[in-house]
């Protein structure tokens, strides 16, 4: 694993979910409790998400990633708008958004949130933990896209899909993990940026601590090495390695 650290991280958001089998005993003192314990930790800002909708992981050669429903879930914010956990009677997520503090500072506020939603939901298993980190790589006129991604059109060959703004592809490890990277346009007006997508997948994760430690190191381990490969030497340099 590349353990490079950057002074300026273009990561703009991360976040871990783990989604469970429908759990019939969740209810609205479900979602007060978890407010009341997140509160406890500094995340005072609750927000009640409505019904919407989530990208479904799917597992196996050719299958790509399908839009559907999800149920109503409580968001519980920092005060400062730069983290939250997220509840619901099928998952729990944990975010954190720019500036990112690094792997060091992200990690325990996923343990600590699955903590305190263990306490209420009790899980028994898991259907699938995600991993997704966002990165905005910005250019201009003099600097395009291609002096900082290496994983872009026209470059990529092994791409599944391209086109003249954006490549997608993903890898299925032996385990059965699989790794999605993407790029695309920012579609903000007047923005000149690549998002660049990495989305690491695990089916059925264990739960006991012990392993789910390890499968988050795993996770977060080839969402870096995926980055790294990612980006050109030039891209490091603006990030300033510490």
């Amino acid at each position: 694993m590349n353990k490079t650290k950057y002074k300026h991280p273009v990561l703009v958001e991360a976040v871990l979910e783990l989604r469970f089998p429908s759990n019939n005993k969740w209810g609205m003192s479900s979602f007060i409790k978890f407010a009341n314990l997140a509160s406890d930790e500094g995340f005072t800002e609750v927000v009640d998400a409505p019904d919407g909708f989530q990208v479904n992981f799917a597992f196996g050669e050719g299958k790509q990633p399908e839009m559907q429903p999800v149920s109503r879930r409580i968001q519980t914010w920092n005060k400062e708008k730069t983290r939250l956990w997220q509840a619901s009677p099928e998952l729990f997520a944990a975010n954190v958004r720019e500036p990112y503090q690094g792997w060091e500072k992200f990690r325990p506020h996923i343990l600590k949130g699955f903590e305190l939603y263990s306490k209420i939901a009790q899980p028994k298993k898991a259907e699938i933990l995600s991993i997704n980190y966002v990165n905005k790589i910005e250019f201009d006129d003099d600097n395009p896209p291609l002096d900082y991604l290496v994983f872009f059109p026209p470059t990529v060959d092994y791409a599944e899909n391209t086109n003249n703004s954006g490549c997608f592809t993903q890898q299925t490890f032996k385990s059965g993990d699989t790794i999605t990277v993407s790029t695309g346009r920012d579609l903000t007006p007047n923005a000149m940026a690549i998002m660049l997508n990495i989305l690491y997948t695990a089916k059925s994760p264990r739960l006991e601590l012990n392993n789910l430690k390890e499968t988050i190191e795993r996770a977060h381990t080839r969402v870096i090495d995926a980055f790294e490969k990612s980006i050109t030497s030039k891209q490091r340099e603006r990030m300033e390695a510490i």
